[in-house]
């Protein structure tokens, strides 16, 4: 019986069938290819992964018909149901295994510019990847890790940047930092040191340290407000705080609840579980040692705002001294950690840092821990130019968008005199009832003299009866002569009477309240009868705000101190008593009606909000 040969057929069929899934494959990668880009060129396959997720996305964006009302705040907001694809969008979301609707899972990046997508400091790699890409509209990327970190490797970040700066100072001759332990703290004179200003959440900071991970610590370049750090009585009594002097002191209060209200964003911005180092230490130049460090594992609790400990402030002017060092403002302010069992670490005028009586009314100068993460969406990093960050508040909308809406610090003119070419300078303070809070930033003048005058007949506010007091000339003279006095409301100005203790205490009804300043019952002991008031003892910018120890005068504030003294707050930023009978300069806080809109400005110091009814 003959066999048949069956090589040969089976060779043949093998050709075919090989050509045939040729051919398949052929279609497919031509297909393919166009849509997830050249991932053969890619360095990592989370790049071939990123395309397609990209494309995915931007397909669903780009058939939503509202899609070009996105905003770049706005797409915190973004989730599946604000695409038209709804179910496949949630099955998508669900496949990565992620909820879209948790605002943090998504970033906003803008590549339509081509500036960012052609910057020189790219790889050739990832600028063909963007290419490829062919991101001609607004996109999302998704939080993931992989995701961030090839963020970071295709945009420069806010770290690169300030690293840049520290490494190519405009003065060759300078030095401009200190590193220990990988830490790159920023370091030398006033002068040297023009590189760092950031403004974010209606105020001005400066950046100190760079930490390995890319997150970045900042203190306010301004006193925010002057108070207590906490009390000699109790200071120490475990019954009254946490674990720390810091978690159980008023500071840690003011701090973490009064100051961070005012932070616009926070949550997206900051670190909000921040670690402080609170080791006690009497030498500023000895290295805290990383033993008592508080965050909210040991605490139970966020821990988002601190101050900078005596070794941070050291290490700001170890390439100087500390009377020339950057961060020297000319005014008293507290650093964090404690100098001894009775004492805390205090920064004076002139720079010198020593120990003080907690019980002492000093400045506060927040310090925040910047999220690695963080764009930056404008400026140079001067002063008069200070970087901007992605997430703070938009910029207004000229003749819609309302003065009450804005955020806490920034500056407006009002107008005075009517004189439109005197920038008269204020702040927001508060909002509240949709009333906007101002305080001026300077004193009030005559031409270029600081006036001088009695606070009241007595300790209370509002008992004048002569432009001899200033509750009664601010109420009458100075109020008549206003060229924008339609714009003003009358307020409430709380008026209780303190002479230690917590900052609340000017405020709430129940003395060393437990309770936040927000939330207390508020005293009865209220001013509320004329238009023009003074800052209240622990308001924000309830402080100097002028030229450091040169300021010319001391300044009234309209809380009382005890039967016939009040407070004040001396030229060198550091809280006092005073009889009622001495002349203070003041600076008037005002309340304006719920109507008054922006008509041009920032909101900043060099270009102040401009305001109409």
């Amino acid at each position: 019986m003959k066999y048949q040969n069956k090589k040969g057929f089976v060779l043949l069929e093998t050709l075919v069938v090989t050509i045939f899934t040729l051919i398949i494959f052929t279609l497919l990668y031509t297909s393919v290819v166009p849509l997830l880009g050249r991932y053969d060129t890619l360095s990592y396959y989370n790049d071939l992964d990123i395309t397609y997720d990209l494309y995915y996305l931007k397909k669903m964006l780009l058939a939503d018909s509202n899609y070009e009302s996105i905003s770049n705040l706005d797409y915190q907001n973004i989730t599946c149901g604000s695409l038209n694809d709804i179910e496949t969008c949630q099955e998508y979301f669900q496949a990565l295994n992620i909820n879209p609707s948790n605002e943090d899972e998504l970033i906003y990046l803008d590549l339509s510019n081509d500036d960012v997508k052609n910057n020189s400091s790219l790889s050739d790699d990832i600028k063909d990847y963007l290419k490829y890409v062919d991101v001609k509209e607004k996109i999302l990327l998704l939080k993931r890790d992989d995701y961030i970190s090839y963020l970071e490797l295709a945009i420069k970040t806010f770290k690169d940047k300030i690293i840049e700066s520290v490494n190519n100072p405009s003065n060759s001759s300078c030095k401009t930092k200190v590193e220990e332990d990988g830490i790159t703290y920023i370091s030398g004179t006033s002068t040297c040191i023009d590189f760092n200003y950031v403004w974010y959440s209606g105020k001005l900071w400066r950046i100190t340290a760079i930490y390995p991970d890319g997150t970045m610590k900042m203190i306010t370049d301004d006193q925010i407000s002057v108070i207590s750090y906490g009390s000699d009585v109790n200071f120490y009594d475990i019954s009254k705080k946490d674990d720390t002097t810091y978690t159980g002191s008023y500071m840690y209060q003011w701090l973490n609840e009064d100051f961070l209200d005012t932070l616009y964003n926070y949550q997206n911005i900051i670190v909000e579980d921040s670690t402080w180092n609170i080791t006690t230490s009497s030498d500023i130049s000895t290295k805290l040692p990383e033993t008592t460090l508080i965050n909210n594992s040991t605490i139970g609790k966020n821990t988002p705002v601190g101050l900078l400990n005596s070794y941070e402030y050291y290490l700001s002017y170890k390439n100087a001294s500390y009377d020339s060092g950057y961060l020297n403002i000319g005014y008293e302010w507290w650093l964090l950690n404690p100098y001894s069992s009775s004492d805390i670490w205090n920064v004076y005028c002139s720079g010198y840092a020593d120990s003080d009586y907690p019980s002492r009314t000093s400045g506060a100068r927040p310090s925040i821990n910047l999220k690695s993460n963080i764009q930056l969406s404008g400026g140079s990093g001067t002063k008069d130019d200070p970087y901007t960050i992605s997430g703070d508040k938009e910029q207004p909308t000229i003749n819609t968008t309302l003065l009450n809406t804005r955020t806490i610090g920034e500056y407006v003119i009002f107008d005075e005199d009517g004189d439109t070419s005197t920038k008269e300078l204020y702040r927001i303070v508060s909002i509240e009832d949709g009333k906007t809070k101002l305080n001026k930033n300077d004193y009030i003048k005559n031409d270029t003299t600081t006036l001088t005058k009695q606070f009241s007949k007595n300790e209370t506010y509002g008992s004048g009866n002569s432009d001899d007091y200033w509750d009664y000339y601010l109420n009458n003279t100075w109020y008549n002569n206003l060229a924008q006095k339609s714009m003003l409301d009358k307020g409430t100005y709380y008026i209780k009477a303190m002479f230690s203790g917590s900052y609340k205490n000017s405020l709430c009804n129940t003395n060393n309240t437990t309770e936040t300043a927000k939330d207390c019952v508020k005293t009865t002991n209220i001013w509320n009868t004329g238009y023009v008031g003074l800052p209240r003892y622990g308001e924000m910018f309830a402080s100097q705000q002028g030229n450091g120890y040169n300021s010319s005068s001391h300044i009234l504030l309209i809380t009382p101190y005890s039967s016939d003294t009040v407070w004040i707050v001396i030229d060198s930023g550091v809280g006092h008593s005073s009889n009622t009978s001495d002349h203070n300069a003041a600076r008037p806080s005002i309340n304006l009606k719920s109507n008054i809109v922006i008509t041009g400005g920032l909101g900043t110091k060099e270009n102040p909000f401009e305001i109409s009814e």
